[in-house]
C-alpha cells in the first residue's frame, strides 16, 4: 500500500460524517478529494453520485417544488420523454445498487430517484412536489378558507 491510500479512506470517512451533518457541498468536496488521493476507493464514484443526487434534491423552485429533472439529471425539456427519464433512472438505480456502495447516502438517494421518477413520468404529477397538491387555476387560499 502506498502513502495515500490511507488518506483517501480517511477522506472518505470524513465525507460520510459532513453527509450525516447534513453538509453536502462538504461530503462532495471530500470525497472528491479521495478520489483525487486514490482512484480506485471502494464505492467513491457512487458516494459522489449519491451527495450529488441528495444536492439536487435541496434545491427548490421559484414555487417551492423540487427540481426533478434535475435530481435524474436530465436537462430541462426533456420531461415529456419518458423512455429517457426511464433510462435514466434505471442507470442511476443501477450505479448506486446499495449491496455494492455501502455509503450512508445510497438508499436515500434511491428514494429520490424513486420520487423524481414517480413525479415525472406521470403526467398529473409533473414538477409537483410530494406533499404539495395541484390547486385549480385561479383558486386562492383565503382566511375564511383556512378556517373552516
Amino acid at each position: 500500500m502506498d502513502l495515500e491510500d490511507p488518506l483517501a479512506m480517511f477522506a472518505r470517512r470524513i465525507a460520510e460524517e459532513k453527509f450525516k451533518l447534513r453538509d453536502l457541498k462538504g461530503a462532495i468536496t471530500c470525497a472528491t478529494m479521495a478520489k483525487t488521493l486514490d482512484a480506485n476507493v471502494d464505492g467513491i464514484d457512487e458516494s459522489i453520485l449519491a451527495y450529488k443526487i441528495h444536492q439536487a434534491a435541496m434545491k427548490r423552485g421559484g414555487n417551492g417544488a423540487r427540481n426533478w429533472c434535475e435530481v435524474l439529471g436530465i436537462k430541462e425539456g426533456f420531461e415529456e420523454d419518458i423512455e429517457s427519464i426511464k433510462m435514466q433512472r434505471n442507470k442511476l438505480v443501477g450505479m448506486l445498487n446499495p449491496t455494492k456502495n455501502a455509503s450512508v447516502a445510497t438508499w436515500g438517494a434511491l428514494r429520490l430517484i424513486y420520487k423524481a421518477w414517480t413525479n415525472l413520468s406521470d403526467p398529473n404529477n409533473q414538477n409537483v412536489d410530494f406533499g404539495q397538491k395541484k390547486r385549480p387555476r385561479g383558486f386562492k387560499v383565503t382566511k375564511s378558507a383556512c378556517s373552516r
